[in-house]
């Protein structure tokens, strides 16, 4: 359901869903319950493989993301960023400060300074580049998801 802006509807279906803010995504189940009021965060990090928004299917991708981060550094140093080291974090949304690119998902943060870089791009400054992780495609200094 899209309401446009100033529908006098949205103050009940804040109320009835227990939601702040817009924009909002609730999913529902074939009954009507509700299945999260926090959809639009879970497609944003996992995309369609979020459905059916359980808690066993929220369980089952966190295994998945902690396995696609194995063997990498939990922190690390990079020349782009040699003020503090960057530790690896899982973020739903964030711009890479090395290719400018969009990314979803793990990133080698620094909180202090809101610094943000891809697993790749991060860790071409640790001789892997040649090693690229499953998953990602780097060209020239360039790196996304696949």
């Amino acid at each position: 359901l899209a309401l446009p802006f100033g529908d006098e509807r949205k103050k009940f279906l804040n109320r009835r869903f227990k939601i702040e803010g817009i924009p909002t995504l609730v999913a529902l189940n074939r009954s009507g319950r509700t299945v999260s009021t926090d959809a639009r965060k879970l497609i944003t990090s996992h995309g369609a493989d979020a459905y059916p928004f359980t808690e066993e299917r929220l369980k089952q991708l966190e295994e998945q993301l902690e396995e696609e981060a194995k063997g990498w550094p939990e922190k690390l140093k990079h020349e782009l960023h040699e003020e503090h080291e960057l530790v690896r974090t899982h973020q739903a949304e964030y711009s890479c400060d090395a290719c400018d690119e969009m990314g979803y998902g793990w990133s080698f943060y620094c909180e202090e300074c809101d610094f943000s870089l891809h697993p790749n791009c991060a860790m071409k400054n640790d001789g892997e580049a040649e090693e690229q992780k499953e998953g990602w495609i780097c060209e020239g200094d360039v790196c996304r998801r696949v």
